[in-house]
């Protein structure tokens, strides 16, 4: 295999997830490569890690004692967590690509009220700097954390990880399948099926553009809840995360039932009821009939995203979701209602015109509005329509309607 993590995590990555990851939970975290070695400088690392980290013994004790960990996380298929030479939890999450190691993902740098429950790395002799007055002043300002939300944040980094790997994964099929489509091309076939696969290719540049950005809001959610000790909020919205994650790695593909993006949109809205309670209400209602209804994969929940962020949840006390799918005699009907700030005339027709313009010049407040509309273009033609009405401090409703007898554009 010539695979690296780095080959597949960019220094924007690497920052934008540790720095949200350390913010959420208040553990340090860093990439390590295969030899236990950090990748970077890491985010949100103690002073008595950092000072530790600065000598080369002591760099070499973390990167050995990481290695074991991350044997012990292989080896049970399971996160490890564990007390590091330096006696600190540790958390390591391996990351294996096509059944081959190749990095980790550790978090830690605090204590635990019950360091006991776990297995102590002891193979090392004591570093002389943590007999210093310095060590011990540094290390009673690391923070102390209960079992419960430190085996809470184990399960959210490993459902994270296993997410970086399997949409990596995914893009190097999708590369991969790219270069073997090319090369069955055939010359005389090229102009015919060139609109085609142009159509296919700007789908899944869609499709990627969409991908959940929430992510870390979750993470601290679902942190905050822990520290709260409300277990069972936290418990339920964790499952409701993992729903989202199994659906957005196991359903990649161009097209979907929408009765599969339903059951993703309902974990999307429990979520934010959890992170937002009472300023947040919804109501979801479908016939039988449209659930078979097949639609571009992950098209509708920016939709609803948008209606919450910009909809909802800038007034003072949020307001009400309404979805609403149903049928006609020639129509099945998508509706996605808010009663939020809604959008002047001069508003409403600037976003209208956006939706008509081929190009992506639009500005990211726009974009995942526009890739719902140009994804149910792509998939339906002119068999689809798209419309939105809006009025200041009323709300915003979009409607989208497929005629029931449109055949798919493949």
């Amino acid at each position: 295999m010539d695979i690296k993590l780095t080959d597949i995590l960019t220094e924007e990555f690497l920052e934008k997830f540790q720095d949200s990851f350390a913010f959420a939970t208040g553990f340090g975290v860093v990439f390590v490569d295969l030899d236990g070695n950090h990748i970077g400088e890491g985010s949100n690392f103690s002073k008595f890690c950092s000072a530790i980290n600065k000598t080369e013994e002591g760099a070499s004790y973390c990167a050995l004692t990481n290695r074991k960990a991350i044997d012990l996380a292989i080896k049970t298929k399971k996160a490890s967590i564990y007390v590091c030479h330096a006696g600190l939890i540790n958390i390591e999450i391996p990351l294996t690509y096509e059944g081959e190691y190749i990095g980790a993902i550790t978090a830690g740098q605090v204590l635990c009220s019950d360091m006991d429950t776990y297995p102590k790395d002891t193979e090392f002799k004591p570093l002389p700097w943590l007999d210093t007055e310095e060590a011990a002043e540094y290390f009673s300002n690391i923070k102390i954390l209960t079992r419960q939300e430190i085996e809470a944040t184990a399960v959210s980094l490993e459902n994270i990880a296993n997410y970086i790997i399997q949409n990596t994964m995914y893009n190097k099929l999708q590369e991969k399948l790219a270069e073997e489509r090319e090369k069955t091309l055939e010359y005389e076939k090229k102009q015919i099926e060139m609109e085609h696969h142009l159509k296919l290719a700007e789908l899944d540049a869609l499709q990627k553009q969409v991908t959940p950005h929430f992510i870390f809001n979750v993470i601290s959610s679902i942190s905050r809840l822990i520290s709260m000790e409300e277990y069972s909020s936290a418990s339920n919205m964790l499952n409701s995360f993992s729903q989202m994650l199994r659906y957005s790695l196991s359903n990649i593909r161009s097209k979907i039932t929408l009765e599969q993006e339903l059951n993703y949109i309902q974990n999307y809205l429990v979520i934010q009821k959890n992170r937002f309670s009472e300023r947040i209400d919804y109501e979801i209602m479908a016939d039988n009939e449209i659930l078979s209804l097949m639609i571009p994969y992950f098209s509708l929940q920016p939709l609803i995203e948008n209606a919450i962020e910009h909809g909802l949840l800038p007034l003072e006390n949020g307001g009400k979701l309404k979805l609403n799918f149903s049928t006609t005699s020639s129509d099945y009907c998508i509706e996605i209602i808010d009663n939020g700030i809604g959008m002047n005339y001069k508003k409403l027709e600037e976003v209208k015109k956006i939706l008509q313009i081929d190009r992506d010049t639009c500005s990211t407040n726009h974009i995942g509005l526009k890739n719902c509309y140009r994804r149910f273009k792509l998939m339906y033609g002119e068999n689809a329509t798209f419309n939105i009405d809006s009025k200041p401090n009323e709300g915003t409703r979009i409607y989208i309607t497929i005629s029931r007898n449109a055949d798919i554009i493949n």
